[in-house]
């Protein structure tokens, strides 16, 4: 077949093509040569033209300044707005005076204020440094080291993400539209003012645990690009991010003078209807036609799965596609649906490269890229199975990167070449593959194979595996054959230790899962590439058997030969060693000795192998944390090998006699009481824990922003300086679409961080703070909880220990004491009416390590009441009980649907675009209680009264024994979950929504994370979910099974306290598809 040349368009042409166009016209240079040359000279010559703009088709405009699109007139003059407002912000007029040419970060989603955010540094002399709202923080703040980022501009949406980040200054973006209406700039910058780096962008980090920085020089994003002069040119409509490449698709529209419309991302889910009503509402507020669709993969999948989805793809006049390669039966059934599809492949390092335009009618073969046919820009180098790898040479027209001695760049991609069609070339995978874990998470693991042979000179190859796998394994070479496999993994193993330390958890190479694999001497161990790159599927081909043998038998050929109690606690030991290469405490908790979820499936494979003879079915996955010590785990292992296992009612009564053992070794306050007297106090100060949790940042919210009785509000956090703990609250409140700490000026003098330790005897603090604390308090918030439900009780005593060290602190201050407990605490009470008061029956909690820490949390509680009501120190009789107990319900969205992205039931929905189901809950109430109702609750127990030391004993005999307990839950059983999934169906579109039974919903879950490796946040609760979504009962997301019979919470005393509990009513279908947004937009 022959080829046949097809004029490019601005949507397909490459750098090359238009390298190639330049030289055969004669102009080599364009009129503008950077990006705010560039929009100014449009913004001259084409002042009406629309340049820009996000399809947000769901919201309704609030102020008269929102719009739909800009015109390159506006975007010039907001431009200088942006630079006017940024300004003030960084340069000589603020605190910060950020000297011109640096770089200042930008995290946010893709909008109208990204890009004035860009615009506005620009013309200013900044350069951005782009950062995905996805990443990490530990990302985060690598990028911000490597290029001396001072100033991290975050929008409101984006806080979460930055959780964590030290080391940067964190001011909140600014807006700029409502200067639209003014229609002049207000300021003249020098044209000579641009940094010739026009933005940084980053690599996905997933290859080296750490993304690297990406220039992105005026030279290479702006002069390089095609211009179409051409009138009427389409328009593009683009579902890539701004952060992610959507950016050189933007000016490449604008240096043809045509307009660009993007996905309006955070305000809407990414759904085919939400896509369609997107495109849909483009074309209605603009008279330039949208006949251009570029997009990743899924999204193309997804529409493709739709029918009106196809229609849209239908009426384009081209749909591209990059990113990924697309599953070739999708992309052919769109070509088989009359769908001019378009493969377009470009790089950070390297610009647009090649795409598959053609002449659509007659050639179907949209997979195969057709480059440019100049080997000075581009060349294909044969390697091995008649594939040949891409390699940028030095006259194509960018090339940020380069890694040969000639200037040219090795992309590493590999490519097939067509049969009959020439220059035409078809993706095929890359030479230096990376790891896939199980869990989706992915590394890079040539450096680690790099650093281990650099390391020794024994070994003349090694070999990471694990793609599809729980945990990676490690295949040593030796140099010579004469060395001991002994003498090889000791030498090894201290490298590979070292490594592990610095290394990601999901990275860690365990010493069970490092085998020594003899090759003769005049065999390759590894076949390599021309560059010396491993190729892996190659290696993992050869190598099967023992791969699988590492994962089957790990580590061990048979079981050792146990006969005593002795020889098995050694064995386990030894499980442990093998994976932890350190030895572990046999006596304490496993958890607090850093034995993380990923080693614990490792030693659970060990354990199995080594001590038991018949291992089918007989360790549960959670066995190491649901043991929780080296010596529990043995005991329970004697049961099984014997056969003998206990009554279960004999296990449910150890459980119980631990939970009183730690509840008594906390209910000392002797140290604490004293017998003087308090003055009053004339100012209200609160402490409050947990502030960066879900709750408690709704506690202060409401504090800062409704609640005048308070002066001031003591914040105690995980952090190592009172900054950092400043900046943590305030990233998670703005997260959260709360108040701003930085924006409101009243705050600052109000709100003390305070970096502490719960488990410390004086919870981290100096002397000087203890005695500043104890002298200002007057109320105390106890909100800070680990919550896990994979852990057992004793991982929760460092918990317990901070509350007996709160408490003690609140009776020394004669403060008020509020203790936020939970329903679980007592959520397995035999009584159909559970009371508003303290249990004495440890039977009451729910079976799991978070439920019982808060029942013995609530006997320490009652301890300390009950020793303080016994002495001088006790509250007066016309005074409400100093100390409460607030025992909270299953928690759900605030006004906007905001939830905790780590929650059970969010983390249930969000698996809807993943498996395409969701569970049928028999008989599941929606008692979900809004957070801000909550945390209105809370404040309306705590602020109702405040406690005040008595100064005569003799009231003594009125008080109760016993502190005050209130249930703070929704009651309601109406609607319940069958109504929730109806609404959700509704939002949907009829029949989208399948409902199947729990069981077959996370059988379908566990499968689909399985053989996608598609990461999910909802694979760590898969687990939990699988052991207690069973037939014939109906089960919590967090893992609790409720009885057959219906329990209900004695409400009296809340109703009577609280007038928002008064004035409850039940989840409506509103509240409810504010979470179903926020979930589908949010977890993904």
């Amino acid at each position: 077949m022959a080829t046949i040349t097809v004029k490019p368009n601005y949507f397909t042409c490459t750098l090359g093509h238009a390298a190639q166009s330049k030289e055969q016209d004669g102009h080599l240079d364009h009129e503008f040569g950077t990006v705010m040359q560039l929009i100014d000279g449009n913004c001259r010559r084409f002042p009406q033209a629309p340049a820009l703009g996000f399809a947000d088709y769901a919201s309704t405009p609030h102020k008269a300044h929102d719009t739909d699109f800009l015109t390159f007139g506006e975007l010039s003059i907001l431009s200088y707005h942006a630079a006017d407002r940024l300004r003030t912000l960084l340069g000589l007029a603020s605190s910060r005076n950020i000297p011109i040419g640096s770089n200042i970060g930008l995290l946010s989603t893709s909008s109208i204020d990204f890009v004035l955010t860009w615009l506005g540094l620009l013309r200013l002399g900044y350069t951005a440094v782009f950062l995905a709202p996805q990443l990490q923080p530990q990302a985060i703040e690598h990028l911000c080291a490597t290029l001396n980022v001072q100033v991290l501009l975050v929008e409101d949406s984006s806080s979460i993400a930055i959780e964590g980040v030290e080391q940067v200054e964190i001011p909140r973006l600014p807006p700029y539209q409502e200067f639209l209406p003014n229609g002049q700039p207000l300021l003249k910058i020098e044209s000579n003012r641009e940094p010739e780096i026009a933005y940084f962008s980053h690599t996905s980090g997933t290859s080296s645990g750490l993304p690297k920085p990406v220039p992105q020089p005026q030279s290479g994003i702006v002069q390089v690009l095609p211009c179409f002069q051409e009138e009427n040119q389409p328009a593009t409509f683009s579902m890539t991010p701004l952060y992610h490449g959507g950016l050189p698709d933007l000016l490449r529209s604008w240096t043809s003078r045509s307009m660009i419309w993007f996905f309006p991302e955070g305000l809407a889910p990414i759904t085919a209807s939400n896509i369609i009503n997107a495109v849909a509402h483009a074309r209605k507020k603009c008279d330039i036609p949208v006949q251009y669709f570029t997009s990743v993969p899924y999204i193309l999948q997804m529409l493709s799965e739709d029918k009106h989805g196809l229609e849209l793809l239908r009426s384009m006049d081209l749909v591209g596609v990059g990113g990924a390669p697309l599953p070739p039966s999708i992309g052919d059934g769109l070509v088989g649906a009359g769908i001019n599809l378009v493969s377009r492949m470009g790089s950070m390092e390297s610009g647009f490269l090649m795409s598959s335009h053609r002449d659509y009618q007659k050639d179907r073969e949209w997979q195969y890229l057709r480059p440019i046919q100049d080997e000075r820009y581009l060349r294909f180098e044969p390697r091995e199975n008649r594939l040949s790898e891409l390699v940028v040479k030095p006259a194509w027209p960018l090339r940020v990167k380069t890694n040969r001695d000639d200037g040219s760049y090795a992309t590493a991609d590999l490519f097939e070449p067509h049969g009959t069609i020439p220059n035409a070339w078809r993706y095929h995978s890359r030479a230096d593959s990376q790891l896939m874990l199980a869990n989706g998470k992915k590394f890079d693991p040539a450096p680690m194979e790099a650093d281990i042979l650099a390391a020794t000179n024994i070994l003349r190859d090694v070999f990471i595996f694990g793609s599809g796998q729980n945990y990676p394994g490690l295949l040593l070479f030796p140099s010579s054959l004469d060395t001991s496999d002994t003498t090889i993994f000791e030498t090894v193993w201290p490298v590979i230790q070292k490594i592990n330390s610095r290394s990601q958890g999901h990275t860690r190479i365990s010493r069970s899962m490092i085998i020594v694999v003899s090759v003769p001497l005049n065999e390759a161990a590894l076949q390599k590439s021309s560059k010396g790159t491993i190729i892996r599927n190659q290696a993992e081909e050869r190598y099967k058997s023992w791969i699988e043998a590492a994962y089957s038998k790990p580590g061990l050929a048979a079981p050792v030969q146990i006969a005593t109690r002795d020889q098995l606690f050694r064995a386990v030991l030894e499980c442990f060693f093998r994976v932890l290469g350190r030895k572990i405490d046999p006596d304490e908790d496993l958890y607090k000795q850093n034995v993380d979820s990923m080693a614990c499936l490792q030693i659970r494979a060990q354990v199995v192998e080594a001590c038991l003879s018949d291992p089918e079915g007989q360790l549960p996955l959670n066995i190491i944390y649901e043991c929780g010590s080296v010596n529990n785990l043995v005991k329970h292992l004697e049961q099984v090998r014997s056969g003998e296992f206990p009554e279960k009612q004999d296990q449910i009564e150890r459980r119980h006699q631990l939970m009183r053992h730690m509840a008594d070794r906390y209910k000392d306050f002797s140290s604490s009481l004293h017998p003087e007297i308090q003055q009053e106090r004339s100012r209200n100060v609160m402490v409050l824990t947990g502030a960066s949790g879900f709750l408690g940042a709704h506690i202060l919210h409401l504090l800062l922003s409704k609640g005048p009785k308070v002066d001031a509000v003591y914040l105690l956090v995980r952090a190592k300086t009172p900054e950092d703990a400043y900046q943590r609250v305030s990233r998670v409140l703005t997260g959260y679409g709360l108040i701003d700490l930085h924006q409101t000026s009243h705050t600052k003098s109000r709100v003390v961080c305070l970096p502490c330790d719960l488990s410390d005897g004086a919870i981290g603090f100096s002397t000087q703070h203890l005695d500043d604390f104890s002298k200002a308090s007057t109320t105390f918030i106890h909100t800070a909880w680990t919550v896990n439900f994979n852990l057992r009780l004793p991982s929760f005593e460092d918990q317990v220990s901070g509350t007996q060290q709160l408490i003690q602190f609140a009776i020394k201050s004669s403060a008020k004491f509020v203790f936020i407990s939970s329903i679980a605490a007592v959520g397995c009470s035999a009584s159909h009416l559970i009371r508003e008061d303290v249990s004495e029956d440890p039977a009451d909690a729910s079976p799991m390590g978070y439920s019982e820490s808060k029942w013995v949390a609530e006997q320490v509680c009652a301890a300390a009441y009950k020793a303080v009501t016994a002495t001088e120190s006790a509250p007066g009789s016309d005074m409400p009980p100093w100390m409460s107990i607030i025992r909270v319900g299953q928690l759900c969205g605030n006004q906007a649907g905001i939830w905790n992205k780590s929650e059970a039931y969010p983390l249930m929905l969000s698996t809807e675009s993943l498996v395409g189901c969701l569970p049928r809950l028999e008989d599941q109430p929606l008692d979900w209680l809004p957070v801000d109702i909550a945390a209105d609750a809370v404040l309306e127990i705590a602020l109702g009264g405040q406690a005040k030391m008595p100064k005569y004993p003799a009231h003594q005999s009125s008080l109760a024994t016993k502190p005050l307990v209130y249930h703070v839950l929704n009651p309601f059983r109406d609607p319940d979950w069958s109504q929730l999934l109806s609404w959700v169906s509704e939002d949907l579109g009829q029949g989208n929504l399948e409902v199947v039974p729990s069981s077959e919903w996370v059988t379908r879950l566990e499968n689909t994370l399985a053989q996608t490796n598609k990461h999910h946040p909802s694979h760590v609760l898969v687990g939990l979910w699988k052991g207690s979504l069973v037939p014939e009962e109906v089960a919590c997301p967090t893992g609790k099974i409720r009885p057959g019979s219906v329990q209900s919470y004695e409400m009296t005393r809340a109703k009577q306290s609280v007038p928002t509990l008064r004035n409850l009513e039940p989840l409506d279908k509103e509240r409810v598809l504010k979470i179903w947004a926020w979930v589908r937009g949010n977890i993904i």
